[in-house]
């Protein structure tokens, strides 16, 4: 645990935001196909998505919104939206939630390659 800690403390803001759509972009996609395979394991569906949750908040953090301005607001609000779906998804189980936004993510996280 100590090598991951170092290891995201010493990335640059750039490589950490591409970090944080990585596991965005990751935790969708598994939760997309868990719900697809096997739509009655409630607390697997959980766990995915709330670590792609983890990643939206965690992604709105490293917002810098002094800097950032208008562009800093709009992806923040872009990131909430996801998060939304994300918890829309987890409590109704409706995989077309996150199907709906996972393109944006992917889009997102080129964005930052």
């Amino acid at each position: 645990m100590k090598y991951l800690e170092a290891s995201i403390s010493t990335l640059s803001k750039e490589d950490l935001m591409v970090k944080i759509f990585d596991a965005i972009v990751l935790f969708t996609r598994k939760a997309i196909d868990r719900m697809k395979t096997d739509p009655n394991d409630i607390q697997g569906r959980h766990n995915l998505l709330r670590q792609a949750q983890k990643a939206c908040g965690a992604a709105i953090d490293a917002i810098d919104f002094e800097a950032g301005g208008d562009l800093a607001k709009s992806n923040a609000g872009l990131y909430q939206f996801w998060y939304r779906e994300l918890v829309q998804a987890n409590m109704t189980g409706d995989v077309a939630r996150a199907e709906g936004v996972l393109p944006q993510m992917e889009m997102i996280r080129e964005a930052w390659a």
